[in-house]
């Protein structure tokens, strides 16, 4: 197992300053959230599944995939429709927050339910970094139930959508947040 020191300079061969930047953010997202003890992966930056998600956190292998338009500036496309006119740190931060949460579930047990974002574990750890970042939302797992002979999947009054769950925390921050100074 390769140690953090290890994979960051192999990041920095790879990426360069975009690769230091990824592993000092992983860092003090690991020690602020995680109390540092998400054990350290690679992280690479370049295409995602299908190009259609932002990141991607790959389970067997402890390694977290960033789409590589997260650091410059993008204008939408047809096949980008994130809503984000232009990327930047701040998004790149929370993509890969929300890949770390993935990794703190994984290398805890993992999980059981739904979805990788619809169950109990990483419902748990949205409510906890929620407040830590001082969000007033709530998630809750999102259940099937039949309202009128149809089986519907039905959010509770008040939590994240499914959507706004699997985009968390990009999904729950204001607009202007990421166009703050920097």
């Amino acid at each position: 197992m390769a140690t953090f020191a290890e994979l960051k300079s192999e990041g920095i061969k790879l990426f360069g300053g975009v690769g230091a930047w990824v592993f000092d953010e992983w860092k003090m997202l690991n020690h602020t959230f995680f109390d540092g003890k998400n054990k350290p992966g690679a992280i690479i930056w370049g295409s995602t599944l299908h190009g259609k998600s932002l990141g991607y956190y790959h389970v067997t292998e402890n390694l977290i995939y960033l789409n590589k338009n997260l650091l410059r500036p993008v204008y939408p496309t047809n096949d980008l429709k994130w809503g984000i006119r232009h990327f930047n740190k701040r998004v790149a931060s929370d993509v890969l927050l929300h890949e770390m949460i993935h990794q703190r579930v994984r290398q805890t047990g993992g999980w059981v339910g739904e979805t990788s974002h619809n169950n109990e574990r990483f419902v748990e750890e949205v409510n906890r970094i929620a407040k830590l970042i001082g969000m007033n939302i709530k998630a809750k797992i999102i259940k099937q139930k039949t309202i009128q002979d149809e089986l519907i999947w039905h959010v509770e009054p008040g939590c994240l959508t499914l959507k706004e769950l699997s985009d968390f925390p990009y999904s729950s921050r204001s607009y202007n947040y990421y166009y703050k100074k920097q």
